[in-house]
């Protein structure tokens, strides 16, 4: 059952990471090589509007997929969803092994997936941003994963 998950987890982080976003589309590449760029203007923007979008909330939304995606700011979405989106990772692939995984073995992989999903954004979408931030904040949701991993272990 637990590789099942897995399996539809990482059908879902494929559809997430590496579809082409239709709103998005720039007919070139965008990147960030510069670390700490992207976090520190989400930081900024958080700090300065929040992360509750009032103004959407203002028109009392009634539909339950609007009030999903619109109630929380971009910046906060895409800080924390860059976090949450690789947490199942860290958890999951240890526990759908047969033998033990170490921290090295989870860092590799954790790392691994997020940088293949980094180049492949870069190389190949020019709908997706390539962003060393990403990298960065992907990995801290996989090592909370794998920690969660340890801590029911």
């Amino acid at each position: 059952m637990i590789k099942l998950i897995f399996i539809a987890y990482l059908v879902c982080l494929f559809m997430v990471t590496l579809l082409p976003d239709a709103s998005n589309i720039t007919y070139e590449t965008t990147f960030n090589l510069s670390p700490i760029t992207s976090i520190d203007d989400f930081a900024y923007d958080i700090m300065h509007n929040g992360i509750i979008n009032w103004e959407f909330l203002a028109t009392k939304p009634t539909d339950f997929v609007e009030l999903f995606t619109y109630t929380f700011t971009d910046s906060f979405k895409n800080l924390i969803g860059n976090i949450i989106i690789f947490i199942p990772l860290g958890l999951l692939y240890p526990l759908c092994r047969k033998k033990k995984i170490g921290f090295v073995e989870a860092l590799i992989v954790i790392l691994g997936s997020t940088v293949a999903i980094e180049l492949i954004q870069f190389l190949f979408l020019t709908s997706r941003r390539a962003d060393v931030d990403d990298i960065i904040l992907n990995f801290i949701g996989g090592l909370i994963g794998f920690l969660i991993y340890k801590w029911l272990k």
